[in-house]
C-alpha cells in the first residue's frame, strides 16, 4: 500500500512539474500550458575567425545557449540549459546568471534584444585551448544582425 502511495505521489509531482523554473506547465484553470520556444542564432565574422551564437527561449524566458567559435585551425564551443548537471541557472534583479564550469554569463532581456555579458568564461574545460571569453553579445529578438564586443575581465564586471 506504502508503494502504491509513493508513486501515486511521484506521479503527481512529475505531472505538475515544471518547464523552466519559474515556469508552470499549468495554467491558473488547470490545463496543460503549450510551450512556447523560439531559437535566435547569430553568425558573426568570417568562418575562419568566427563566433555563432543560439538562445533558445521558452515562453519568452532563456532555456539553452550555446556557442561556438573559431579562430584559425582551433574551434572552441560550450552548450547550456537549466538543470542539465554543468551550469547553475540564477534568476536575479539584473538579469539571468549562468554560472559555468569556469566563469559566468548575464542573460539579461531587455524589450527588443537580449544581453549576453561573458566574464571569464574559461575555453579549457570545454575546448582543450587556452583562453578566456570575455564579452558582451546583443541578440536582437527579431531578424537584425548580432554585435559581439569582446571586453577584457574588468570590462566585463563582477557577475556573480
Amino acid at each position: 500500500m506504502l508503494r502504491l502511495l509513493l508513486a501515486a505521489a511521484t506521479t503527481a509531482i512529475f505531472a505538475t512539474g515544471t518547464v523552466n523554473s519559474a515556469e508552470p506547465a499549468t495554467s491558473p484553470k488547470g490545463k496543460p500550458r503549450p510551450v512556447v520556444k523560439k531559437l535566435l542564432q547569430c553568425k558573426i565574422g568570417p568562418y575562419e575567425k568566427q563566433t555563432r551564437f543560439a538562445l533558445e527561449t521558452a515562453n519568452g524566458k532563456p532555456a539553452y545557449i550555446a556557442y561556438w567559435s573559431s579562430n584559425g585551425p582551433y574551434r572552441c564551443s560550450f552548450e547550456a540549459a537549466p538543470n542539465d548537471g554543468k551550469t547553475r541557472w540564477q534568476d536575479s534583479s539584473i538579469g539571468i546568471v549562468v554560472s559555468m564550469l569556469s566563469g559566468t554569463l548575464l542573460i539579461e532581456d531587455d524589450n527588443t534584444h537580449f544581453t549576453i555579458t561573458a566574464r571569464e568564461v574559461d575555453r579549457m574545460p570545454y575546448c582543450g585551448t587556452f583562453g578566456m571569453i570575455s564579452g558582451v553579445l546583443t541578440v536582437p529578438k527579431n531578424s537584425q544582425d548580432c554585435t559581439w564586443v569582446e571586453k577584457t575581465s574588468a570590462e566585463a564586471g563582477h557577475l556573480e
